[in-house]
């Protein structure tokens, strides 16, 4: 009996040590997998490994990173909270599960993770590239900008994603740094020759700085690329009208974007503008009530169709929309100049000069000159 009991006992070391051994293996035949592109294999793999030592943090983390590979987020989820509870220390396993929570909408989850991440090793580069992906999507530029600046300051090697250079740049634009924004999107080109949105940026960039024919080009670089897109079409009308005033060319390529969609909102703003700058106000009131259907708070549109019914007469439509446009945007000045005009139409001074004082309260340009005006009256 005795030698029965020694004999059960020797064999469930023996089974133990196997099982352990086993699991030891399969998490190493899964790393192979990992570093040979097979991750859903791997993932195989390292399932086993914690089905038979369901402590194995090594094997969590893997498998985590590879679900994240494989597009598992909400299993990676659940594989890296079992890594991080042995490994809370550890900058990357806070990375991945930072990463999976993004990837999951999981906004204020994936930032106190990525943080987690940066407070253990700062110089996590791919840490502070996410977080700045993350201020881009929400479109706060300059703290994305901020930490793209870490990110490449932290990063060991060359920065090759056309991607990350595109973002950075769009985001260098929001902040009106345009030449920069120009580096950034060349260095974007540079990886990639066929990304249709570098172009658009290049040419809003160019536009900006008044390098017309180079904004054009670039416009029409997105047009060869995607000749279906109504943006680098609204990007050349916007550069012959702003910076060229050439009204009637503007106009050719605004209508190339209607022709696309009718109803797009820029460009019939355009045209809009266009008309009232020659003259043909009861013409661009159309296209500006389309513009202003197509977006109800298109504070541009409301001071334009302002402007139109103004030189036409029609100055209870025109307070209308230049009203619409002052409440849409407190501080815009250019619906208070015009319903200043309407006012001085109306022989109403002391609406005119209510005007004048907030356009003075603005620093408005156009005080001085209205003022003149009102005093005359």
């Amino acid at each position: 009996m005795n030698y029965r009991v020694l004999l059960v006992s020797f064999l469930l070391i023996i089974t133990s040590s196997s099982f352990a051994q086993t699991a030891k293996e399969l998490y190493e035949e899964g790393v192979q997998l990992r570093k040979d592109g097979k991750s859903k294999e791997a993932i195989e793999r390292f399932k086993r490994a914690v089905a038979l030592k369901p402590d194995y943090t090594e094997a969590y983390y893997e498998m985590g990173w590879c679900q994240n590979e494989t597009k598992d987020y909400t299993g990676a989820i659940a594989s890296l909270q079992k890594a991080r509870q042995e490994w809370s220390a550890v900058a990357k396993v806070h990375f991945e599960l930072g990463y999976a929570f993004e990837k999951t909408s999981q906004n204020d989850s994936a930032m106190a993770s990525y943080k987690r991440c940066l407070a253990i090793n700062n110089e996590y580069s791919l840490a502070w590239k996410q977080l700045g992906y993350m201020a881009y999507l929400k479109d706060d530029a300059k703290t994305a900008l901020e930490h793209f600046a870490k990110y490449e300051a932290a990063a060991k090697n060359p920065i090759t994603d056309y991607l990350y250079w595109y973002r950075k740049g769009f985001c260098f634009n929001g902040v009106k740094d345009f030449n920069n924004a120009k580096t950034a999107l060349f260095k974007s080109l540079e990886y990639k020759k066929d990304y249709v949105n570098t172009y658009l940026e290049l040419g809003f960039a160019c536009s900006r700085l008044k390098e017309d024919d180079a904004a054009i080009g670039y416009y029409k670089n997105a047009i060869e690329i995607d000749s279906n897109s109504h943006i680098p079409y609204n990007g050349i009308g916007e550069v012959y009208r702003d910076n060229k005033k050439n009204f009637s060319e503007a106009m050719v390529w605004y209508q190339k974007t209607l022709a696309l969609n009718p109803n797009e909102r820029k460009g019939n703003y355009g045209m809009g503008y266009c008309l009232n700058a020659t003259g043909k106000h009861t013409e661009a009131i159309d296209y500006l009530k389309k513009a202003i259907q197509n977006e109800k708070d298109y504070v541009a549109a409301f001071v334009e169709i302002g402007y139109s019914y103004y030189k036409i007469g029609y100055f209870k439509e025109a307070l209308a929309n230049l009203t619409k446009a002052i409440s849409l945007n407190p501080k815009n000045e250019n619906g208070r100049y015009y319903a200043c005009l309407v006012y001085i139409s109306l022989g109403e001074k002391s609406n005119a000069q209510r005007m004048v004082d907030e356009l003075k309260s603005l620093s408005s340009r156009h005080a001085a000159g209205l003022q003149e005006r009102v005093d005359k009256m």
